[in-house]
């Protein structure tokens, strides 16, 4: 066809051009422009084809990445919720015990409190009864014979109201205080109902001299378990 064109071509210059041979003229040259856009769409083509299968390997490589962080991230998370079960258990574990601990926190406190106050009572009865042994006990080694003087009585009768002085030495004290003065009553004696009255574990006299030995007995006792 080429070589027609060619002859034709050549033969015109020396003939006019004929309508068919324009019209053939025109043909060949759509056909030109028409192979020429086809082998510029087949490049076009290849290209876009190309870049559509790298597009395709590239977004498969990400999906494949993405399902194996999605497997990753899935084994976190179960793993994770074994953590928080496992973690939930030891806190509501923890929880019971603090509970239980916060009782008997309460409980000993109250105890303790309890202890406290009792403890402080105790000291303080020593406190009182040693106080008033002190006395007495200076008071009979100063007037070993004047019973009578408003001080020495008092001073036992103190002895006799202390909580922790037992019974048996409160009995004593009452029967030397109840003895007639040997001074304002010649050869006076103990009755003899005191004889049998006072406590015989003392082993003390209805003298001056005995009480002050049982006194400083019990005041050596009392000193002892105060501290």
């Amino acid at each position: 066809m080429m070589r027609r064109s060619l002859v034709l071509a050549t033969f015109g210059l020396c003939h006019a051009v004929t309508p068919i041979e324009k019209v053939i003229q025109l043909m060949n040259g759509m056909v030109a422009k028409g192979e020429a856009a086809k082998n510029d769409e087949a490049v076009k083509f290849s290209a876009f084809d190309q870049w559509c299968q790298n597009q395709q390997r590239i977004k498969t490589d990400e999906i494949a990445v993405g399902n194996d962080r999605i497997q990753q991230l899935a084994a976190a998370i179960e793993k994770g919720a074994v953590e928080i079960k496992a973690l939930t258990s030891r806190i509501e574990e923890l929880d019971e015990d603090a509970g239980r601990w916060k009782t008997d926190q309460q409980a000993a406190t109250t105890v303790r409190d309890q202890e406290s106050v009792d403890f402080k009572a105790t000291v303080s009865d020593y406190t009182e009864s040693l106080d008033a042994l002190d006395g007495a006990i200076a008071v009979l080694k100063k007037q070993s014979r004047d019973r009578g003087q408003a001080e020495l009585v008092q001073s036992l009768l103190q002895v006799k109201t202390a909580k922790l002085v037992p019974v048996p030495v409160k009995r004593a004290v009452m029967s030397f205080l109840q003895q007639p003065v040997a001074d304002s009553v010649p050869d006076a004696m103990p009755a003899d109902q005191l004889s049998y009255d006072a406590p015989e574990a003392a082993g003390y006299s209805f003298q001056s001299g005995g009480v002050v030995d049982m006194l400083l007995k019990l005041q050596k006792e009392f000193k002892g378990e105060k501290n």
